[in-house]
């Protein structure tokens, strides 16, 4: 038989080497003698725990390795010869080292036959399985014994490391390291003493002292031995919950500290006795201690809680030393047992299977990985290995286990389906095709839960219906009524139902809800939704009003209609009802401009709403987006540039201002501004013409010139009463404008900065103009010391005087690349002519 693979156990992040072959020495550990091990608590080796043979530098993923020693040629049906076999059980109470099973055959009802008949028997006959052993410090073995017991067939070995808190096997080290050596899976096992200290403390002991193993790939859960008390009371004077507890104590801390749980090793009636047949640990392996009159017989009723046995200690002497052991399996589920995962890969490929049985089923994503934590973490393994099973459909979150139950597993639980339909809602099938089937030790690495339920949720997230293979969101509890669906409901990890599409939510009619993650949210109405504008929602109650949430992608799944922007219309009426604050104002169709596209409802839903003054021309309207106040005309909107001009058409009283949401008002038509900023206006029944200051005032001009030179042409005329809402500035318009404390001088359509360095140039008054009217006027060139008048002379500015320049050329050494400025002649006429340049 060929020898196992060694196989290096990693966690995603880490790094790790697949081995070929064994090519490093074991470590030197001192033969001990039966006197030498019967000694109890011996002082504890400086590395109690051996390291792992070193990786090969270059590793043949694909290629099994073999073992480090070839095993001559050995009859396979002979005994080991020169090995002493266990002292009797008065002998190992005076040492304080027992050997597992030491206490069966004075104990159970089963051990009924004298040892000498176990080696006939087992020379003769072994069970199906592949064979083993487990050796304890009484049994004094080397390389040469371990290649001969390799030669007779046995391919695992338990070999004690420690017992209570005190003992330490002298021999465990070499036994350890040999059994390795020479290829099998090893693993080390704790003699429990539970009336002596507690679990927590027995299982540190043994992991500190070889009970840990290493991620080699071929070493064993680690063993608790726990069976009669050598010493008196059969259950160490513990009660069954006191024994069940002790026990869990044990397990739980040898987990938390490696990850691994250990497996128990005990006799159905003891266990009976001292745990009154305990069903809690049916995730930890079983090794079942029974010695049949016959091997047919099996291993007799198995303790409750495991419906099968994982290792099989059927005889205490035979063709190996100490104790006789098969596992229940093929090589192959051997090989996995050792990996102390189901979750493997090769180094070459990044590709995770899960392998069961003579399966694997290949993990497709991160949430899929992480839901099958409990089966260990990815293990490395050669193609050969994997290479053994057969490739199954990818892994989904229905796993059937092998008494045909099947189930839903999620974040340590499993859920059993009800029925079929159930499975295939849930995205599986009762077809192999549609479930990964677990063995039984791994369907009990995950603690069994209640009956699935179809509604399932998160802490915090949200509540689905799962159906016809995909999940339905919740909007509320009144929805799940109203759909005539229960209200128990299953927590879930978050990412639990992430596999199945989104379906059709789950909702009820004419109600708000929310977008998951938004600050928007949406009208339910007549099997449809209407995406609310943001410009509503605050208008609308909301959040207030919302019933419930959910995620964009289910909203997405319904069909929509108008969009919600403020205007609903009651089912059977043709009145437009607009939203506004504090209620819902009537708005006559077309007034306005109005083309607004309602979003129909049943008239008992605007109910909740309060009834205000209708909108018409002649209404001033705002949203609170949006601080611009409008006059709503018969054909258009009018936007208001100043308050005063709001009063001023509210006939000199305080205005009434319907607050409306801002995506109505972006839908009407806008007028003229009943009074542009930046233009120029009269009133017919006055002649003085004005430059509109932005909101600010009217700012009256002697002459024309100085608004072009600005750029400022447009002309209109405007009633009296609107021209005399705006306030007269106190000075006539020039040349010179501020905009905040920065001048500008108008010129050649367009306002340049005049900077300190030119300030003195240009002795102009300077007229304060509004931001808004500031930010309409055309930016020109800085002024300089240069103007050009428009029959093509240019001049220099100096002293107060303009000097004519004689030719460009002339200029061009004046300016220095400065430009100069196209004004009026108006402008260069403020200014003497001086000599020239």
């Amino acid at each position: 038989m060929h020898s196992l693979p060694r196989l290096v156990l990693s966690s995603l992040s880490g790094f790790a080497l697949v081995v070929g072959a064994l090519t490093a020495a074991a470590p030197v550990v001192p033969s001990a003698d039966p006197s030498d091990a019967a000694t109890a608590a011996p002082t504890a080796p400086a590395s109690p725990v051996p390291s792992s043979p070193a990786p090969s530098p270059t590793p043949t993923p694909s290629q099994a390795p073999t073992p480090s020693i070839t095993p001559p040629a050995v009859s396979p049906d002979a005994p080991i010869s020169g090995i002493p076999g266990d002292p009797s059980l008065e002998t190992m109470n005076a040492a304080g080292n027992h050997s597992m099973g030491s206490t069966v055959a004075a104990n159970d009802p089963a051990a009924v036959a004298p040892p000498s008949r176990f080696r006939s028997l087992a020379a003769a006959a072994s069970p199906p399985g592949i064979p083993g052993l487990d050796v304890s410090g009484w049994q004094v073995l080397n390389a040469s014994s371990w290649a001969s017991i390799w030669a007779n067939g046995a391919r695992f070995a338990y070999v004690k490391a420690t017992e209570n808190t005190n003992y330490v096997s002298s021999q465990f080290n070499e036994q350890y390291t040999d059994s390795y050596n020479v290829g099998m899976l090893h693993g080390a096992y704790h003699f429990a003493t539970p009336n002596t200290s507690n679990g927590a403390a027995q299982a540190n002991w043994f992991l500190d002292h070889g009970g840990a193993g290493s991620a080699d790939g071929r070493t064993m859960p680690p063993l608790l031995d726990i069976e009669y008390n050598p010493y008196g009371a059969t259950c160490y004077g513990l009660n069954a919950a006191q024994m069940v507890g002790w026990i869990r104590d044990f397990s739980n801390t040898v987990q938390a500290r490696i990850g691994r749980l250990p497996a128990i090793y005990s006799t159905t009636n003891w266990w009976i006795q001292c745990t009154g047949n305990s069903p809690a640990f049916s995730a930890n392996p079983l090794f079942i201690a029974r010695y049949p009159n016959n091997i047919a017989d099996g291993a007799g009723t198995l303790p409750a809680g495991w419906p099968s046995y994982t290792l099989w200690q059927y005889a205490s002497s035979g063709i190996f030393p100490g104790d006789q052991d098969v596992f229940n399996g093929n090589l192959t589920q051997l090989q996995t047992y050792g990996l102390g995962s189901s979750l493997v890969r090769t180094i070459a490929n990044a590709s995770v299977y899960l392998v069961s049985g003579t399966d694997k089923y290949p993990v497709t994503g991160l949430v899929s990985l992480g839901s099958l934590s409990p089966l260990g973490q990815i293990a490395y393994v050669p193609q050969a290995y994997l290479d053994q099973f057969t490739t199954r459909q990818a892994v989904g979150r229905v796993i059937r286990s092998p008494d045909g139950t099947i189930w839903y597993f999620d974040s340590g639980i499993k859920l059993s389906f009800g029925s079929c339909a159930m499975v295939e809602d849930f995205g599986g099938s009762c077809d192999p095709s549609g479930y990964v089937q677990l063995t039984a030790a791994q369907s009990a690495q995950y603690a069994t839960g209640p009956a699935m339920l179809p509604l399932v949720t998160s802490s915090g997230g949200p509540r689905y219906d799962i159906k016809d293979g995909a999940r339905h969101e919740v909007l509320d509890t009144a929805s799940l009524t109203q759909a005539g669906l229960g209200q128990n409901t299953h927590f879930l990890s978050p990412t639990a139902v992430s596999y199945l599409p989104l379906g059709t939510p789950v909702v009820r009619d004419d109600v708000y809800a929310s977008v998951a993650g938004t600050s928007t949210f949406a009208l339910l109405t007549g099997g449809k939704v209407s995406a609310i504008d943001p410009s509503a929602a605050a208008l609308l109650g909301l959040p207030g009003r919302a019933v419930g949430s959910l995620q964009a992608a289910s909203i997405a799944q319904l069909p929509a209609t108008n969009r919600f922007t403020g205007a609903f219309q009651a089912a059977g009426s043709s009145t437009i009802q607009v939203l506004g604050q504090g209620g819902l104002s009537p708005w006559a169709a077309g007034v306005g401009g109005a083309q607004f596209a309602p979003v129909t409802v049943p008239a008992s839903f605007l109910t909740s709403y309060a009834s205000k003054t209708p909108v018409a021309a002649g209404t001033a309207v705002m949203s609170t987006a949006n601080g611009t106040v409008y006059l709503v005309m018969p054909n258009d909107i009018r936007p208001i540039s100043s308050w005063d001009s709001l009063i001023a058409l509210s006939g000199g009283k305080d205005p009434v201002i319907t607050v409306v949401p801002q995506a109505l008002i972006s839908s009407l038509p806008n007028g003229p501004v009943a009074l542009t900023a930046g233009t120029l206006v009269r009133s017919p029944n006055n002649a003085t013409v004005y430059l509109v200051n932005g909101v600010t005032n009217k700012i009256a001009f002697s002459n024309f010139d100085y608004p072009a030179s600005a750029g400022i042409d447009s002309f209109t005329f405007t009633t009296d009463d609107r021209l005399a809402a705006y306030p007269t500035s106190s000075s006539l318009l020039g040349y010179g404008v501020l905009c905040g404390s920065q001048k500008y001088l108008s010129a050649g359509g367009s306002i340049h900065v005049v900077s300190s360095a030119v300030s003195g140039l240009y002795p102009l008054s300077y007229v304060q103009l509004d931001d808004f009217t500031c930010t309409l006027l055309s930016k020109g060139v800085n002024a300089t010391a240069f103007i050009r008048t428009p029959d093509g002379s240019i001049y220099y500015l100096n002293g107060g005087q303009k000097h004519p320049i004689s030719s460009m050329a002339r200029f061009a050494q004046l300016s220095a690349g400065q430009p100069y400025l196209d004004v009026s002649a108006m402008f260069a006429a403020t200014y003497a002519t001086g000599g020239p340049a």
